[in-house]
């Protein structure tokens, strides 16, 4: 039961830093992050953040305001994964500025929704400038 919290609190953490609107050329995946901390920290969740909404930064403040009672394995896989979430995070806002011009020029009808416009440059195999496409990978939508 308290395994089973842990892992549905972090596949909210996840849901929260995908909803933030993601670097694994460079990057690891929400996925991956989550991952990280269900393994290391599931139990440091339990115990030391148990009341915490599920969110990335509250769970990160929460973990960091207790790190004197948690593992040593966790103190140093959760800064780690929480470092990729925002690096991922930023990322998914860079595409939009790095493929402003593919997006114009090649998915026009999807331009003014951004969910669609992104899906549709996922898609385009030709003529994505080299930031797009780097941009577009870093993200993970590639």
């Amino acid at each position: 039961m308290v395994r089973a919290s842990s892992l549905a609190l972090l596949a909210a953490v996840v849901a929260a830093s995908s909803a933030m609107s993601p670097v694994m050329a460079e990057t690891m995946t929400f996925e991956n992050a989550a991952g990280i901390l269900a393994d290391s920290c599931g139990k440091d969740i339990d115990a030391n953040c148990a009341g915490v909404n599920l969110d990335a930064p509250r769970l990160k403040e929460c973990l960091t305001r207790n790190q004197d009672s948690v593992s040593a394995q966790c103190r140093a896989d959760y800064v780690r994964a929480f470092d990729a979430i925002g690096k991922r995070g930023a990322a998914r806002i860079a595409v939009g500025k790095q493929c402003e011009r593919e997006k114009q020029k090649m998915c026009a009808e999807e331009q003014d929704k951004p969910g669609l416009a992104i899906a549709c440059l996922a898609k385009v195999s030709r003529g994505l400038g080299p930031g797009c496409i780097k941009a577009l990978g870093d993200a993970g939508y590639r």
